[in-house]
């Protein structure tokens, strides 16, 4: 357990639902069959929660059809994470009971996905998953950062900037994290050439091993597996950030 002092329910509802989002955007890329099962057209679902705790996950490029109010944070970690809380869904424009079937079926299909364990020989499955994780690590950092302000100044080291995370020689499993006026954002991909600094992997199966803790990354960093350039303090204020993720997922 981090020194660290006891998370926010705030923290963990955005860090949950940002996840959540990203996971299922994520998800939608990969898996074609999962597309073709949803309703057709565009539009949107939005979590959202007290304490400013929105995330808004687009179907088709859509921007409104429904929105899932929890009555707490509380209960959006609750719901979020398997288990019951309070909501109450209404819509926000066309599409609402498309947006409800489709997250619900996206939601369901995440779970499945972040709970497989591939098998050593599944190159593919290894590779599915290690986008999932670092989708994960990379939103929920961010998440931590704009509503865990305790963490936020254990982390005020990371001046404003960019971190490009990638893998050698598999530039399309990438991210890039943002800071910009006290807020941190994500991305998927990365743009090396405007990156402030640079966090990669030697290969998909390092990135896998340290995102799943079959390693730790300070001794991949020893040994050359995990490579860092440019502003190191960028990235070394990830680390409290990273800390608080893995106590709240």
């Amino acid at each position: 357990m981090s020194s660290i002092r006891k998370p926010y329910a705030r923290t963990a509802a955005a860090v949950r639902s940002g996840v959540v989002a990203s996971l299922i955007q994520t998800l939608l890329t990969l898996d074609s069959d999962l597309n073709k099962s949803l309703p057709a057209g565009q539009y949107a679902l939005k979590l959202k929660a007290p304490e400013s705790v929105e995330s808004v996950i687009s179907f088709n490029g859509g921007t409104r059809g429904a929105v899932l109010n929890f009555m707490s944070c509380e209960a959006m970690t609750d719901t979020l994470s398997g288990g019951k809380g309070a909501f109450i869904p209404y819509p926000s424009g066309g599409g609402f009971t498309k947006a409800l079937k489709a997250f619900q079926s996206c939601a369901a299909a995440v779970s499945t996905a972040m709970s497989h364990v591939p098998e050593k020989e599944d190159k593919p499955g290894i590779e599915k998953k290690t986008r999932l994780l670092l989708t994960a690590a990379l939103r929920g950092v961010c998440e931590v950062y704009n509503h865990d302000h305790w963490v936020k100044m254990k982390a005020a080291a990371i001046p404003a900037g960019t971190i490009a995370v990638r893998i050698a020689g598999t530039p399309d499993i990438a991210g890039t994290i943002r800071v910009k006026d006290k807020t941190m954002s994500y991305t998927p991909g990365a743009d090396l050439s405007a990156a402030n600094a640079v966090l990669e992997f030697a290969d998909i199966d390092t990135c896998y091993r340290v995102l799943t803790g079959q390693v730790a990354a300070m001794a991949e960093l020893g040994s050359g597996k995990v490579m860092l350039r440019g502003r190191l303090p960028m990235i070394q204020g990830l680390f409290p950030l990273l800390d608080r993720f893995g106590e709240l997922m």
